[in-house]
């Protein structure tokens, strides 16, 4: 990919001499759904689909864009003074220049591997990736959790995504072969060795389209609020509901809305998964792990309802196969990516079956994906 894109800036943009070439991963989240923004522990890693970029200052205002995901809408030229959306994939590159106060011209060519709408963080491999590259240019340094921070900013003020910084912060700091242990609320963080032995993890899409801002994302965020509210109007004065790691009976019974008591359910469920779920595989007990894999599916899918009939096809027809020690939905859900641990010996088995299972009932195919585990954004080099 890295060659196509160097290659299109050539043509693009003549002499790329001056030009420098970064690559920001995509994520996937082992198990921690929806919880981020309850201020729960989340377990993503970094993986080696991602974002690559050629980019370079140009001596004026003007901002030069390209993507080989978008190609019948070319070059796009703007003013970095020019905060208009337009619904298009260059209005986050306008939320960076304003949230990262970048103020000159450039030049960029994009192109990625991560299929858009997939759920493996498309948005905040694009993010970071190019806030990164622009910071770098500009021969300036940052913090890479203030990166991702910022990055959060871009989403949440910019575009209108309530999102939590989860994905921001995988792809900011991901590491070689580790998942990380991130608490959500404070920042605090852990690299965990990610061994399956014989096992491997498959991602598998959906291939359904979704956006997040056109989801029941933002509306779980907001039943998450009520439900803090109502705990707090209650003599509690919890910050997040993971905050609540001990008996779930008394809080259940000061909500009234039998809705509100399923989301309840599953936030701080899935955060007491996500430690145990840490805690197995630093033991590497992948057995453990696959089950509380499978738990969170059905968390996701009876209590917190963000799962779909597609999702839940896939999740199902891996967990209904030998050798499958767990399956489940990944990213926000509504479409996107599930993720399932199974014995090497078997992948190639296990995807031509659960093609057809989902093809018959869906009525077009699933992709697979096998990725390994990536570091964060950098700069790399291009050798032709």
């Amino acid at each position: 990919m890295l060659k196509l894109v160097y290659e299109e800036f050539s043509r693009l943009f003549g002499n790329e001499k001056d030009s420098r070439c970064f690559f920001c991963p995509g994520r996937v989240n082992i198990i921690g759904e929806h919880i981020d923004y309850n201020g729960g522990y989340v377990m993503p890693c970094a993986i080696d689909i991602g974002t690559y970029f050629v980019i370079r200052k140009n001596d004026s205002s003007q901002v030069r864009a390209y993507s080989l995901q978008f190609p019948k809408l070319g070059l796009i030229s703007f003013d970095i003074n020019d905060k208009t959306k337009q619904k298009q994939w260059t209005d986050f590159i306008k939320g960076i220049i304003s949230i990262f106060k970048i103020d000159f011209g450039f030049d960029v060519v994009v192109g990625g591997t991560i299929p858009h709408s997939s759920g493996l963080s498309s948005s905040a491999s694009f993010c970071a990736g190019l806030a990164y590259a622009l910071i770098s240019i500009d021969n300036k340094t940052i913090d890479r959790i203030e990166l991702a921070k910022q990055c959060r900013r871009v989403e949440n003020e910019f575009m209108g995504v309530n999102c939590g910084i989860m994905d921001q912060f995988i792809v900011c700091v991901g590491k070689k072969d580790s998942a990380i242990l991130l608490n959500c609320d404070r920042l605090e963080y852990e690299y965990i060795p990610f061994d399956l032995k014989d096992y491997a993890l498959l991602i598998a899409n959906t291939n359904k389209i979704r956006q997040l801002t056109d989801s029941k994302y933002n509306q779980r965020k907001q039943e998450s609020e009520e439900i803090l509210a109502i705990l707090n109007n209650n003599g509690y004065s919890f910050e997040n509901l993971c905050d609540i790691r001990d008996d779930m009976d008394k809080y259940l019974s000061l909500i009234d809305n039998e809705i509100l008591k399923k989301r309840f359910r599953h936030i701080v469920s899935e955060n007491l998964r996500t430690l145990k779920a840490a805690k197995a595989l630093k033991e590497k007990d992948i057995i453990t792990l696959g089950k509380l894999l499978t738990e969170s599916h059905l968390s996701l899918e009876n209590d917190y309802e963000v799962t779909g009939v597609e999702l839940d096809t896939l999740v199902h027809a891996f967990l209904n196969e030998d050798d499958c020690l767990g399956a489940r939905m990944t990213g926000a859900g509504f479409g996107g990516c599930a993720i399932a641990i199974f014995k090497k010996s078997r992948l190639v088995e296990v995807k031509e079956k659960v093609k057809k299972i989902y093809q018959d009932k869906i009525g077009y195919e699933p992709s697979f994906y096998e990725v390994s585990i990536s570091d964060g954004v950098k700069e790399i080099e291009y050798h032709e």
